[in-house]
C-alpha cells in the first residue's frame, strides 16, 4: 500500500514582506520534519474553510505544506505521552499546554490521519517536533473517508 502526504499546492511564491511577517509567527523545527529536514520553519495557517483542518507551511527550503488536524477531532479518547526528550526538545513539562495536529495522507484513495507520529508544538516557545510515543497504540494510517466506489 503507498502512502503520501497529502499534496497541498504551494501556488504563490510569499513577498519578502510576507516572508518577514510570516518569519515572526514561525515555529521552528530544530531536527525539521523526517523526509523534510531541510526545512526548519513553518507557520501553522487556518481559515473557516478549512476548519477543522489545518495547514502546517514551510516558510524556508524547499517547498513543503501538509494538512492535518487536532487528533482528539478524529478520536476523542486519543491520549499520548511525550518521552522526557521530547518534552525538552519542545522545552515543556507535564503542565504547558501543547497543540497537537496528526498530518493527512491519501493512499488509495482513503484520506488517512497519522495518528502514530504526531506533530506537537509548544505555541509559549513556537517550537515543533514530530513525535513518535513508545506505546505506538494509534494507528499510522486511521481512516477518515471510505474509498471511493
Amino acid at each position: 500500500m503507498r502512502s503520501a502526504a497529502l499534496p497541498v499546492p504551494v501556488d504563490h511564491p510569499a513577498t519578502d514582506d510576507v516572508r518577514e511577517g510570516l518569519a515572526r509567527n514561525a515555529i521552528a523545527f530544530p531536527d525539521g520534519i523526517p523526509g523534510f529536514e531541510a526545512c526548519r520553519h513553518f507557520v501553522l495557517l487556518t481559515s473557516d474553510a478549512l476548519a477543522p483542518l489545518q495547514r502546517l507551511e514551510s516558510i524556508e527550503g524547499p517547498p513543503a505544506a501538509f494538512l492535518g488536524i487536532d487528533p482528539r477531532l478524529v478520536m476523542a479518547e486519543y491520549s499520548c505521552s511525550l518521552s522526557d526528550n521530547d518534552l525538552r526538545a519542545l522545552v515543556a513539562d507535564a503542565d504547558t499546554t501543547l497543540l497537537w495536529f496528526a498530518i493527512i495522507s491519501e493512499a488509495e484513495g482513503v484520506l488517512c490521519a497519522n495518528l502514530r507520529a504526531p506533530i506537537v508544538i509548544n505555541p509559549q516557545r513556537m517550537i515543533g517536533r514530530q513525535v513518535l510515543p513508545d506505546n505506538g497504540r494509534y494507528p499510522i494510517r486511521h481512516a477518515l473517508t471510505t474509498p471511493k466506489a
